[in-house]
């Protein structure tokens, strides 16, 4: 099928109102216009008609996107996210559906787990000596549009098509006012979009198809970090090689081995760090920090606890009004933490994330210091499961054989309404439907596993 035809479908009542309804309705991020989720879900069809008349005819156009600085640690510059309108949000993600399509044949988008899996295998052979990681500087922000484009053009010449991803990528990102004066992005990608990272791995992909190819090697992309196994003679070769191609496309690695450099080289049996986990003499554990960051958001976890349970206990004799049981929710939350669950059929979690460890030991500890922190916070008994059994968990492939782990897929609307209470109280929920009960699930449980996912930290 042709990027005619897959724009001219993406772009359908039936395939916005589809891509709205599975993709965007639930998100609680809010654009310049200040328009919510509630307030657009009134008017959700109609927006989809605007997007439609105005994506088909050439005359649709992005309102700038809100600025949003996330931390990348201490002494680091934040990076800054775009976050799009509802509506404009539904137009991106069509885009990238449109996309993905068009260029399926040339892409080979995996998630890091499918790497990792590979790396593990990989980095046992022999005939692999050394290592080399490549970081891209400031990918995103330096992608070249012209260069974009050319690829781009290759196989799309529909110029609706076309102007729509240009207007998407020169949108402007503002801090808060709409009349703020910005001159038009005209080079890289905004950070943030659901377009953004298909547009980011056309633009590498024939340096990936060009090194998969190399026989005597093992290459591995993640957005903007590389992994290269190969034998020691040819490490300076390829550093130059690639150095050059990226060049080729007006984008800067860093140098090799140089004093605080992100691109090293060394033996392969030495530690790297990619993707979170950590390889030494050719096994497989966690970084350090990663198991600090799940330990540290662990006790955060129980720090909040001990103030409601606090509170909850003296309003209690106090015969205040009281929602929620603090003690259920922080049983609850912890076994969520330790577990991860099966969420919109995924598998979802740090554990899940981390699965492919060989070094169980850094279980075992992590483990130990949560049975500590638990003790130190709470003095009533909990039912606490543990990394390590879930470790084991884990390697079920089929996600409806998982009994240790919550399946979230599986529950009912009585279930999910229990789940609820415990959170909110009986009487925030008494006149509920059961529509509405999944609705407040969803929700909830979306902004939870989010939480989670954050311990995973960078995985660069």
């Amino acid at each position: 099928m042709s990027a005619y035809k897959f724009f001219n479908k993406a772009f359908t009542k039936k395939s916005l109102v589809k891509t709205y309804q599975k993709h965007v309705e639930e998100s609680t991020a809010v654009g310049l216009d200040k328009i919510g989720r509630d307030k657009f879900r009134e008017e959700y069809l109609e927006q989809i008609k605007i997007i439609r008349r105005k994506a088909l005819n050439n005359s649709y156009s992005f309102t700038p996107y809100k600025k949003k600085l996330i931390s990348k640690g201490e002494h680091k510059n934040p990076r800054a996210i775009s976050i799009p309108t509802i509506r404009d949000r539904i137009t991106l993600r069509s885009l990238c559906n449109v996309l993905s399509q068009v260029f399926k044949d040339d892409l080979s988008i995996e998630i890091p787990q499918v790497k990792i899996q590979s790396i593990n295998s990989n980095i046992k052979k022999d005939k692999f000596e050394s290592y080399i990681k490549i970081d891209v500087s400031n990918f995103y922000p330096t992608i070249d549009h012209d260069i974009l484009f050319s690829f781009l053009r290759k196989k799309i010449r529909k110029k609706q098509l076309l102007a729509l991803i240009e207007k998407s990528v020169k949108n402007v990102t503002v801090n808060k006012s709409k009349k703020e004066k910005i001159d038009p992005n005209d080079t890289g990608v905004p950070q943030g979009l659901s377009v953004s990272n298909i547009l980011a791995e056309i633009y590498l992909s024939d340096i990936d198809k060009k090194y998969k190819k190399k026989a005597d090697i093992f290459f591995t992309r993640y957005v903007d970090d590389i992994l290269i196994f190969c034998s020691e003679k040819e490490v300076d070769k390829l550093f130059d090689e690639i150095k050059q191609d990226f060049e080729n496309i007006k984008l800067t690695i860093h140098e090799l081995n140089k004093k605080k450099s992100k691109s090293q080289s060394g033996k392969i049996t030495d530690e790297i760090h990619f993707l979170g986990y950590r390889y030494s003499d050719r096994k497989t554990s966690i970084i350090q920090k990663n198991k600090q960051k799940f330990e540290d958001s662990t006790a955060n976890i129980l720090t909040t606890f001990r103030y409601k349970y606090e509170k909850y206990i003296d309003d209690t004799k106090k015969g205040k009004y009281v929602t929620g049981n603090p003690l259920k929710v922080l049983e609850w939350r912890l076994n969520l933490k330790i577990t991860g669950c099966i969420f919109e059929n995924k598998k979802r979690g740090w554990m899940f994330y981390f699965s492919q460890i060989e070094d169980l030991k850094t279980l075992y500890s992590i483990d130990k210091t949560i049975k500590k922190l638990v003790s130190r916070f709470c003095s009533e008994d909990i039912h606490l499961k543990n990394l390590v059994k879930t470790f084991h968990e884990t390697s079920r492939l089929n996600v409806s054989s998982h009994k240790y782990i919550l399946n979230f897929d599986n529950l009912t609307a009585s279930e999910k309404r229990n789940i609820l209470e415990m959170y909110l109280g009986l009487d925030r929920l008494r006149w509920a439907n059961d529509e509405q009960i999944h609705g407040l699930f969803g929700m909830r449980i979306s902004q939870i596993i989010k939480e989670h996912e954050q311990d995973i930290g960078t995985v660069s």
